[in-house]
């Protein structure tokens, strides 16, 4: 769990654009389409040997079954890819498989500089693309798949300056 310091107040918190998860259930739709149209295909065919339909049923559940996994797992690490912003720092938390996640955060007053990317058709379309920050550390931080990044990347930028403002104001360089 992520626990704000005393009085930062959390802005928005955003996670990929939905043609992620749409994508990932699309192929998973796609590839249940081969197992059933095998099971269809034998149902037709008169069989020399009865255990090959029990055989059939048995391996098209199985492959149904190990699709529903990688299904979940590919809900859980859309679900849980997650960037907060917060009046005084972004914080990035990205899922990686099941068990294992990367956490980064920076403050708003360390940004130099945002890009947006919108890779193409669809992404403009759709209005998705990749944000770009680029901080006074020697790392840059990215989240590809964003929705809205012109309007995420304008709040990004008047969260900074005010965060400088209000540093400024409170003698902290």
């Amino acid at each position: 769990m992520i626990s704000l310091h005393q009085k930062e107040k959390m802005i928005k918190k955003i996670h990929r654009h939905w043609i992620v998860i749409f994508g990932k259930a699309m192929a998973a739709l796609i590839m249940l389409i081969f197992p059933v149209a095998g099971l269809i295909y034998l149902s037709g065919v008169d069989l020399r040997y009865d255990f090959v339909m029990p055989l059939a049923v048995y391996a098209a559940a199985l492959f149904g079954f190990l699709l529903a996994i990688l299904a979940f797992i590919g809900w859980v690490d859309y679900w849980l890819d997650i960037w907060i912003i917060t009046d005084e720092r972004i914080i990035d938390i990205e899922q990686v498989g099941l068990f294992r996640h990367e956490l980064s955060e920076f403050g708003l007053d360390k940004v130099q500089d945002v890009t947006v990317e919108v890779p193409g058709f669809l992404a403009t379309f759709l209005r998705y693309g990749k944000l770009i920050i680029h901080t006074a550390g020697e790392r840059s931080f990215e989240v590809t798949d964003l929705p809205n990044p012109h309007a995420v990347k304008d709040l990004i930028l008047k969260c900074a300056r005010e965060c400088r403002e209000r540093n400024h104001a409170n003698g902290i360089v």
